[in-house]
């Protein structure tokens, strides 16, 4: 089988397929069908055709009538994706004070919506960001206490301009 980029032949379905497989490898192993169907909220024949498709792409292992594990490249293109919403989750809720079941939503969107390289940079940015807190210290509370500081998120600066 030809082996491609998963990113660039995964629809945001078929990622979010991925990442649920993934989360249930880690947690148990494998992956059984209906607890794909549960965590997606979706039926056990949707979850099985979106399986087989990752299969055929090189990403997981199954069979009929067993469980679903990882093939080494699934692995990769799995914690990739993992790490991709994490990181935009995290940055909605850490730095910019969304609630956690919203930064958790719209991150997905994110991630979905910012394509190949611009999603890579900006996640190496937060990572960069991140490594010079640990020496200068924490910039997404310095952040915050100028949120705080305006008195509100979006508000206007003084000079009319929308903020940050």
């Amino acid at each position: 089988m030809l082996k491609t980029t998963p990113r660039a032949v995964l629809s945001e379905s078929l990622q979010d397929y991925l990442e649920a497989v993934f989360f249930l490898v880690q947690r148990d192993r494998v992956a059984r069908m209906k607890d794909i169907a549960a965590m997606l909220g979706v039926g056990k024949s949707s979850a099985t055709g979106a399986v087989q498709a990752l299969a055929e792409r090189g990403l997981v292992n199954y069979g009929r009538y067993q469980f679903v594990t990882l093939t080494e490249e699934g692995m990769v293109a799995g914690r990739k994706l993992v790490r991709r919403h994490r990181v935009l989750k995290r940055f909605l809720h850490e730095v910019l004070g969304v609630a956690e079941p919203e930064a958790e939503e719209v991150g997905c969107k994110m991630e979905h919506a910012i394509k190949g390289d611009v999603l890579d940079r900006f996640v190496g940015f937060l990572d960069f960001v991140e490594q010079r807190s640990a020496v200068r210290g924490s910039w997404s509370a310095a952040f915050r206490r100028f949120r705080a500081a305006r008195g509100r998120a979006g508000g206007r600066s003084r000079k009319g301009r929308r903020g940050l």
